[in-house]
């Protein structure tokens, strides 16, 4: 059986994208009194920031968080989110309220 190609299969893949962003720091987070704990990346959890805080919290709306925090670490939070990656996140007892 022959193999069918989309005519986007050679479309070279651009980030420039990324450049543009601005995103927040972990200063512009309100984490004062926060615990902050490490985390290992599991395999489960590679590229996929969104399964992380999910597990991490019961949601996946705090990936943002994650990335925030580790921002030196994950240039591109989903290709830089690798097995055994140690991230810094906060604690899940302390991230209700955060915004």
């Amino acid at each position: 059986m022959a193999v069918v190609r989309s005519i986007y299969s050679k479309t070279p893949i651009k980030d420039f994208y990324l450049d543009l962003a601005k995103f927040s720091t972990a200063k512009d987070l309100s984490i004062d009194g926060r615990n902050l704990i490490d985390h290992t990346v599991t395999p489960k959890q590679q590229h996929r920031p969104d399964l992380l805080s999910y597990e991490l919290y019961g949601s996946s709306n705090y990936w943002w968080t994650i990335v925030m925090l580790n921002r030196n670490i994950l240039k591109d939070p989903i290709r830089d989110l690798k097995t055994g990656t140690l991230l810094k996140v906060i604690s899940p007892a302390n991230i209700a309220g955060v915004s």
